[in-house]
């Protein structure tokens, strides 16, 4: 759909080649991260004696058509169609991709990983791998896509928060190579010394960097670790993924890990002593606002924090919520500066145009509607 000014999409995304994960890794992780041949002529990646099998199809050739389930009601219920990977340069080329922008009237986008949020999940216990796995990662995306590739191309490298000191020195690498924003996972922070709030002390020289460069921290959906939890009730311990039997899981954890995740952040603290924190929550839904919202209402009493909790998560957090959902109820909530748009383009769940967004938000005036497709991502870029 045809606008009258550039988008500014807050989740786009590419698909990884396959030397993404082996080109910068060390030689002494040859034995523990590499590919191997398969069935129905795939080839598959192990990770620490594991198929890493976050998407299932990692070579993502044949690759589903962009689009076709933006009704994300018709999942497993219509089948996906599949195309060559050839077909599409621009999934995995960044000059290609800037040409997909000029025709879909695109200005900028962030820009996500589709399979390296499942990493924390399966490796995320064995530290140094899992440091030297980002690390070969992140090095991957600068050199392929850019940190901000000619100021439109915005890519989010992985930021693991399992050693702190190893921490800083990966945020100062990519905010030096131009990053604009940050991608971390909605967990507890599994460090040596066992499991971590995002919001301890500990990580404060992490956030202290965020905020002196006015970064994005973006809480994309990912691996969350969360089925540890609903497994109890399922038997399924590893991320669900779309088949019907996972469809408890997904039930039970909708929303939970970024509510809790982002409880902690404003309960510990982190936000209150970095106010200018930018926290953005991307393709998590926002169903899970309100009432946690509500919940911090009731708990909250005067002198129990330095500073209302509702106060502190309007001022630092942003919300980019699917197409679907109740955007009056969001934007009562937080306010129309707070709310971004994001498309989830190419894959076969998001919107077959990225500017097609608008269309889902009948009832708002131009005003509103410019904020949140163009000038509140763009204000977040430019500071």
């Amino acid at each position: 759909m045809s606008l009258a000014y550039g988008m500014y999409d807050a989740d786009n995304h590419l698909y990884e080649s396959e030397d993404a994960w082996t080109r910068h890794l060390p030689e002494e992780r040859r034995r523990d991260v590499y590919w191997v041949d398969g069935p129905k002529k795939r080839r598959y990646l192990v990770v620490d004696q594991q198929i890493f099998d976050y998407v299932p199809n990692l070579m993502f050739d044949p690759i589903g058509v962009a689009g076709q389930h933006e009704d994300r009601s018709m999942i497993g219920v219509q089948p996906t169609q599949v195309e060559p990977l050839a077909n599409h340069p621009e999934y995995q080329d960044r000059d290609a991709r800037l040409r997909t922008f000029d025709q879909q009237g695109i200005e900028a986008a962030l820009l996500f990983s589709t399979a390296a949020n499942g990493l924390v999940e399966k490796i995320g216990h064995h530290i140094p791998l899992y440091y030297d796995l980002v690390w070969a990662f992140n090095r991957w995306l600068d050199e392929d896509w850019g940190f901000a590739y000619r100021d439109r191309i915005f890519a989010a490298p992985l930021i693991p928060f399992a050693d702190p000191d190893r921490t800083v020195e990966l945020i100062d690498w990519v905010l030096g190579r131009g990053a604009r924003v940050v991608s971390v996972a909605a967990n507890p922070a599994l460090t040596a010394a066992g499991y971590r709030s995002p919001g301890d002390p500990m990580f404060d020289p992490l956030w202290a960097r965020c905020a002196e460069a006015g970064v994005i921290v973006a809480v994309h959906a990912g691996a969350s670790r969360y089925n540890r939890y609903s497994g109890d009730w399922t038997g399924n311990y590893d991320t669900a993924g779309s088949s019907r039997g996972a469809v408890v899981d997904r039930i039970m954890n909708q929303g939970r890990a970024l509510a809790d995740y982002l409880t902690a952040l404003v309960w510990h603290g982190a936000l209150t002593r970095f106010p200018n924190l930018r926290v953005m929550s991307v393709e998590n839904r926002s169903e899970w606002v309100a009432p946690l919202l509500k919940v911090f209402r009731q708990f909250y009493r005067p002198g129990m924090l330095e500073e209302d909790p509702i106060d502190a998560f309007r001022r630092c957090v942003w919300i980019s919520p699917h197409w679907d959902e109740d955007f009056d109820e969001l934007v009562e909530q937080l306010s129309s500066e707070r709310v971004v748009a994001g498309s989830d383009w190419p894959h076969p769940d998001s919107l077959a145009e990225p500017t097609n967004y608008v269309k889902y938000l009948d009832g708002f005036g131009d005003d509103v509607i410019r904020q949140i497709m163009r000038d509140n991502l763009r204000s977040l870029l430019a500071a």
